[in-house]
């Protein structure tokens, strides 16, 4: 194989919280949403029909989908639509755990998709599994997108909206992060997947990727995975090269190889997330929590304890008002009272 040398690509670096975002980089979005249907439909409109079949209606596992679009490559990571599904807990974890290494080592920007027109009291519950599984640093790098197909101007769609109560927390809860997306615009003019991308760059070069210890955790060992998977694939990876060096030659020899080499790198890849994802673990995000609203949180735990678990998680709510409070943490605070009260309902149940 000498003089045909095709590098890998180097993979993103944790030293740099903001990468350079030049139209070669890839874009990286997990994708929440308010029912499979918006989730499908978005994919749809930025992808392509093809990503999901005609029957495919709901999502019930993490998908992974990806294209070029406008010469980018893009990849969305569809997560199981909680509503549309009574998943059991262990099977929501396994998903979980198959988006954080679909998107590792972290997603440009974590998509929450909304129908516009059906805005309800319980629109901002959807924000609480985003925020249990990956902290409640991920709001910032939050962008709910506003998807809708009718044949209305947006100006008129934003002035309801923004009437809506329910919307308005959420946006607050996600830093303003928000975006309409008009499907029929988009046929026509495809203006609204160049405006979602611009919004995620601006996001990123604001804030970052979005990464954890999970997603940091996760693209250690998937390169790690993926070195032995692609050793395993040496005497495969000289056999094909004997037959494309008899097929071709010069720069028409380096290009196929290249893109078989490329070929080789995304089945690898793939491979050593899906083996991953089998192994990865979620950290217990009460030590975010705690850290963001201070100490209030343990002191009103340790005073809740003396009337059971239920008490213990009313204290922990409460300690956990006045330490953010004091820290000025509100978004911890509601995050963490929120886990807290569902917890001692559970354990009431």
């Amino acid at each position: 194989m000498a003089g045909v040398k095709v590098k890998l690509r180097k993979r993103g670096s944790f030293e740099h919280e903001i990468p350079n975002m030049s139209s070669e980089t890839p874009l990286r979005m997990l994708v929440f949403g308010s029912s499979s249907r918006d989730q499908i439909s978005l994919t749809h409109s930025v992808l392509g029909p093809d990503v999901f079949t005609a029957d495919e209606v709901n999502i019930s596992a993490t998908k992974k989908s990806s294209g070029v679009v406008q010469e980018r490559n893009i990849t969305l990571v569809n997560t199981p639509n909680l509503q549309d599904n009574d998943l059991p807990e262990s099977v929501l974890h396994k998903e979980l755990r198959k988006a954080v290494c679909f998107s590792s080592p972290g997603p440009h920007a974590v998509v929450i998709v909304l129908d516009p027109f059906h805005l309800t009291s319980d629109t901002m519950n959807i924000l609480k599994p985003v925020v249990h599984y990956f902290g409640d640093r991920v709001l910032k790098h939050t962008l709910i997108v506003l998807y809708h197909e009718r044949d209305l101007t947006t100006l008129s769609i934003e002035d309801e909206v923004k009437k809506n109560k329910s919307f308005r927390e959420l946006a607050e809860k996600c830093v303003q992060n928000y975006l309409f997306f008009n499907e029929e615009k988009n046929r026509t003019q495809g203006s609204q997947k160049q405006a979602l991308f611009a919004k995620v760059e601006d996001m990123v070069s604001e804030h970052g990727i979005f990464s954890n210890p999970e997603f940091k955790d996760a693209e250690k060992r998937i390169q790690i995975e993926e070195r032995f998977l692609r050793k395993s694939k040496e005497k495969e990876i000289r056999e094909m090269f004997k037959v494309l060096e008899n097929e071709h030659s010069g720069e028409a020899l380096v290009s196929e190889f290249k893109k078989y080499e490329e070929k080789i790198q995304l089945e690898c890849r793939e491979k050593a997330e899906l083996a991953v994802a089998d192994k990865l673990g979620f950290t217990v995000r009460v030590v975010d929590y705690a850290v963001a609203v201070g100490k209030g949180a343990f002191v009103g735990a340790l005073l809740g304890f003396a009337i059971g678990p239920e008490g213990m998680a009313v204290g922990a709510a409460i300690g956990a008002a006045l330490g953010g409070v004091l820290g000025g943490a509100a978004n911890a605070v509601w995050s963490y009272i929120n886990n807290s009260f569902a917890d001692a309902h559970k354990g009431t149940a």
